[in-house]
């Protein structure tokens, strides 16, 4: 991935989960990381382990950063411009969720999901275009396998994960021109904090990630470290000619017949 050295990578949520094995991946390539969360405190536990895996410390930037308001994001793009020059790489991978049934699912709760999932990656990204096109830079997406395929209480966080896909193939399809790249990629189960913070019990969680084996054939519950380096092939000159793109990181789930 030396195609990554020096780039400068902006990732949202990189405090935990799949945005800080992200951030750890591109810490391995030389990259100039952004890392951006609301907690900031977990953002400098990251970066410290990013130095552990070689990377400069001048090559990372914590910056906190509640993605739901405007300025913040503003403040994002601007600092990260002023401290490195240019934006080469932008990863949307913060994201929400909540188990709720259709019908106590109250417009706060829709909203909420819907401005993390949908509206932050669509404002961010606008605001990061002008210069990724300087750069011939790309957007990765991280969606989920709830984007393509129907679940139980999650009736809002599938409608804005289908929405975050069909907005990397038309983005897709605006940039191409500009040799500006945007895909995604859709994990299934991953091994987070994500299934709990959204309301499963620990009792609950347990015999999800049992039922996984099932699930997802291949692998069952993913670690994020594998969704990451997916990540990493999209940013890289080696998925040069790649775009629009949903990339399944599920071990076979999405392949399956409904169960």
């Amino acid at each position: 991935m030396s195609s990554l050295l020096n780039k400068v990578v902006i990732i949202t949520g990189a405090s935990s989960g799949i945005g800080a094995a992200t951030a750890l991946e591109f810490a391995k390539t030389g990259a100039k990381l952004v890392l951006a969360a609301r907690n900031v405190e977990r953002l400098n536990d990251i970066a410290s382990q990013c130095v552990a895996k070689g990377l400069q410390q001048d090559k990372i930037f914590v910056k906190g950063c509640d993605i739901t308001n405007e300025e913040n994001l503003k403040s994002l793009i601007d600092s990260s411009v002023k401290k490195y020059g240019q934006i080469d790489v932008l990863v949307n991978n913060a994201g929400s969720g909540k188990y709720v049934p259709f019908l106590e699912t109250s417009a706060e709760v829709f909203d909420e999901i819907f401005n993390i999932n949908v509206r932050a990656p669509f404002i961010l990204t606008q605001m990061c275009v002008p210069h990724l096109k300087k750069t011939q830079g790309c957007v990765v997406n991280v969606s989920s396998i709830s984007g393509q395929r129907s679940f139980p209480m999650a009736m809002s966080y599938c409608m804005s994960k289908a929405a975050l896909d069909h907005f990397t193939r038309t983005l897709a399809i605006d940039l191409a021109k500009e040799k500006v790249r945007v895909n995604s990629v859709n994990p299934g189960v991953v091994i987070t904090e994500f299934q709990r913070r959204a309301g499963m019990t620990e009792e609950a969680y347990s015999k999800y990630l049992e039922k996984q084996k099932e699930l997802q054939p291949l692998t069952a519950a993913i670690e994020p470290e594998e969704v990451a380096k997916v990540i990493l092939f999209l940013a890289s000159d080696q998925s040069s000619s790649v775009t629009g793109e949903l990339i399944f990181v599920d071990g076979g789930r999405h392949a399956k017949a409904p169960v």
